[in-house]
């Protein structure tokens, strides 16, 4: 548990890598080459899920069993929670849109349009989580 916030935030570092890699594939001058894209897509998956898994099973229901104890009102970290699994589902929804090459090379257009989206909100996600609940963990 002493790891944890360092774990999550190197995981937030490999999401924001395979982001940036699969954008620059699409913006590369040879974006024809779907499989790769796909891959990075695959890749960035496997992070993302691994990641939400300890963020969701471990890192948040420690926090408000933390805060709780503490006597703390949880009310507004619960709603920051549900909020980010809003995201959580907007972020699956795309990916299972987008689930091999073909599908990425048939709505290449669409594709590039809503990954670029998704990129603000993730950087958004993480900044949220960075410079927030992941600083209450050594609070209490």
């Amino acid at each position: 548990m002493e790891n944890l916030i360092s774990t999550l935030i190197k995981q937030h570092r490999s999401l924001q890598q395979d982001v940036t890699n699969v954008l620059d594939l699409c913006n590369s001058a040879d974006t024809t080459n779907f499989t790769k894209i796909d891959q990075g897509i695959k890749k960035f998956t496997k992070n993302l899920v691994e990641h939400l898994e300890l963020e969701n099973d471990t890192f948040y229901v420690g926090l408000l069993e933390k805060m709780k104890q503490a006597g703390q009102d949880t009310a507004k970290t619960e709603q920051f929670i549900a909020e980010m699994k809003d995201i959580e589902k907007v972020v699956q929804g795309f990916l299972d849109k987008y689930k091999d090459a073909d599908s990425i090379k048939n709505g290449f257009v669409d594709f590039k349009d809503e990954f670029t989206n998704i990129k603000e909100v993730l950087v958004l996600r993480i900044e949220s989580e960075e410079s927030g609940v992941y600083s209450y963990w050594v609070l209490f």
